[in-house]
């Protein structure tokens, strides 16, 4: 069976990035500094470029896609937990042009114009990232 984690409420923060930073290392290191070891992230804002990923489960790899146009972000979701004794963020993203043309998939890189972003804070025994070899990707396991 999967690990379930039973987490509380925590903190509610919320911040906007520094124009110019580039968001998920932002997410980061905000996460780093403010101690939070698990959470959940929501943001709206703008990014001035981006890279997105689409993980190709037959190859198990990501495939990027590179944009190099300012977008709006419509919506990013994602989470905090832990992988290699860090706080970790895995993140998803539907990015819109000014067409309205919407592109989306994992967040792996976006330079800000301008963001809000919501970090609520879980307490209790956050979930590790651990490879997964039927994926090959890092999936949430018991810390304990």
């Amino acid at each position: 069976m999967s690990s379930v984690f039973s987490l509380s409420p925590g903190r509610h923060l919320l911040w906007s990035p520094d124009h110019g930073s580039e968001i998920v290392a932002s997410i980061i290191d905000l996460a780093e500094r403010l101690e939070v070891r698990c959470g959940t992230v929501a943001a709206i804002g703008a990014l001035t470029e981006a890279t997105l990923g689409f993980y190709d489960q037959e190859a198990h790899e990501y495939r990027t896609i590179e944009i190099e146009r300012p977008m709006e972000i419509a919506g990013l979701l994602g989470n905090i937990s832990i992988r290699d004794g860090r706080p970790f963020l895995h993140a998803h993203a539907t990015l819109a042009d000014s067409k309205g043309d919407v592109m989306g998939g994992h967040l792996t890189r976006g330079m800000v114009f301008a963001a809000e972003v919501h970090l609520q804070e879980l307490l209790g025994t956050p979930p590790v990232r651990v490879h997964d070899p039927n994926t090959d990707l890092f999936l949430w396991r018991s810390g304990d």
